[in-house]
């Protein structure tokens, strides 16, 4: 009876393993075969497959790889070299590049696994597809992608991120662990999703940045331009699910807490002044744009000028305040401190509340 049910997880382990040398394996089996392997039971069935492989070259579906993802396979298989050697027959002579230029796909898939989801049952590794490209940063510099739909991501360093050949017909998902600045092609059939831990980032078309590697623990998304749609992921693997979503604009910022599992919405560190449809036509038209160097000018002028530049709502607490008389030139400063030399010039100061600012202040007659 022993021997039956020890035949059992044998052949079972040659059906799983037969699967995801064809590239027809699903996300549960690729999981189930990744647990046997981790079992060290079927050592000598994967010395097999490797030794047969490297005799007679490998013909199947996933044998031609591009030039950077075979790069950041070999990158991650040096990285393992000591671990996998363990069930890997290499003789010294015969480098470990060598049966990458195999094309040996148990390899590949074997390393990647050990090196990204071991005992991280929701890692974004896990979350990807199958056969999504995988660029992982190991440098000090950004590194920039480019997908099939022309949008480009800046990947910065320490970071992975995953994405598919082609998209799908329906949307665009890609994967991310890391941080990385997005610009992406608008395409309102076709919605760009960027998948991470804690959550779902949603768009047309537009420029954001998200980082999930925060010192806090949280996950971050901050708007460049158009509007960003973040939602919790639902396969963080918690029991309920968090339903509300956040929908978020130039300057602003989405935190999702993850140890309180809620969104906090704020502005960003510096907000950047953004092309409204006005500014638009008058750079076309030749006209300048306003600046910021002002005589005897009333607040209320210059909080609205605030408001069309950066796209933030500026709320007086006392309408007295916008009635204030400011001379000065503000051209060359950012926005907080733009705001903090007119609240010094009349007696007054601001508060980020949410993703306005309330300015406070007794205000002039």
């Amino acid at each position: 009876m022993a021997v039956t049910a020890s035949m059992d997880r044998v052949n079972r382990f040659y059906y799983l393993l037969h699967l995801y040398r064809e590239g027809t394996i699903s996300a549960a089996e690729q999981d189930e075969l990744f647990a046997l392997i981790t079992t060290r039971q079927h050592d000598n069935i994967l010395k097999e497959q490797v030794e047969q492989d490297l005799k007679n070259g490998f013909n199947g579906p996933k044998a031609n790889l591009p030039p950077h993802i075979s790069q950041e396979i070999i990158r991650n298989i040096l990285s393992a070299e000591k671990k996998t050697s363990e069930i890997i027959p290499i003789k010294k002579p015969f480098r470990i590049w060598r049966w990458v230029a195999a094309a040996s796909v148990l390899i590949i898939g074997f390393t990647s696994y050990f090196l990204m989801n071991r005992n991280e049952k929701n890692t974004v590794a896990r979350m990807a597809p199958v056969h999504s490209y995988t660029i992982r940063n190991v440098t000090d510099t950004t590194q920039l992608i480019l997908l099939s739909d022309g949008s480009r991501v800046s990947l910065e360093s320490n970071s992975t991120f995953y994405y598919p050949p082609e998209f799908s017909d329906t949307t665009r998902d890609v994967y991310l662990e890391g941080k990385a600045f997005f610009e992406v092609t608008h395409n309102p059939q076709k919605p760009f999703l960027v998948h991470s831990t804690h959550i779902v980032t949603k768009v047309l078309g537009t420029s954001f940045f998200i980082d999930t590697h925060t010192l806090a623990g949280n996950e971050e998304v901050s708007v460049r331009t158009g509007r960003v749609q973040v939602s919790e992921n639902i396969n963080t693997g918690m029991n309920r699910r968090l339903e509300s979503v956040v929908i978020i604009s130039p300057n602003q910022k989405a935190i999702y807490e993850t140890e309180k599992r809620l969104f906090v919405t704020t502005l960003v560190e510096k907000p950047q002044p953004i092309v409204n449809e006005k500014n638009f036509r008058d750079s076309l038209a030749g006209t300048p744009l306003p600046g910021f160097n002002y005589d005897q000018e009333k607040l209320e002028h210059i909080f609205n000028q605030l408001e069309n530049t950066y796209g933030v709502e500026i709320i007086p607490e006392n309408p007295n305040l916008e009635n204030c008389l400011f001379t000065g030139d503000l051209s060359g400063e950012d926005l907080f401190t733009k705001l903090k030399i007119l609240c010094l010039a009349t007696q007054s100061s601001y508060e980020i509340n949410g993703t306005r600012i309330l300015m406070k202040g007794r205000g002039c007659e």
